[in-house]
């Protein structure tokens, strides 16, 4: 028993052929997004939507309906186009208090060493 064992050992290592430096055993990797959902939706979402009869792209359909909805007062797709459109609005740090934190952060590093 000991002696095949031994025997697989060898002929496994002589098969084993490390890389070179800076070589690697998938050089062209992973293919980029290639199931990725978001990559899926992309492109289906750049497709005409085939029951327009204004032959517009899906994306332009999902544009028009959330402006639609925020015409009508819906909140969310109100946010969405604000936000959109100007950016999420900056909001400030503040205490406790509600005054504002100062302008200047202090870092300090401890010694991690000295913990148990």
């Amino acid at each position: 028993m000991t002696t095949s064992t031994v025997k697989h050992r060898r002929n496994s290592e002589a098969n084993l052929r490390p890389w070179k430096t800076g070589q690697s055993g998938n050089p062209a990797g992973r293919p980029r997004n290639a199931d990725c959902l978001t990559t899926l939706m992309r492109a289906e979402i750049e497709k005409i939507d085939p029951d327009d009869p204004e032959g517009r792209t899906w994306q332009e359909q999902i544009v028009l309906a959330t402006i639609r909805l925020a015409i009508k007062g819906n909140s969310t797709a109100l946010k969405e186009v604000w936000d959109r459109l100007d950016g999420k609005v900056a909001q400030a740090i503040t205490r406790t208090g509600g005054e504002p934190l100062p302008g200047v952060i202090t870092v300090q590093f401890v010694n991690s060493g000295d913990c148990a």
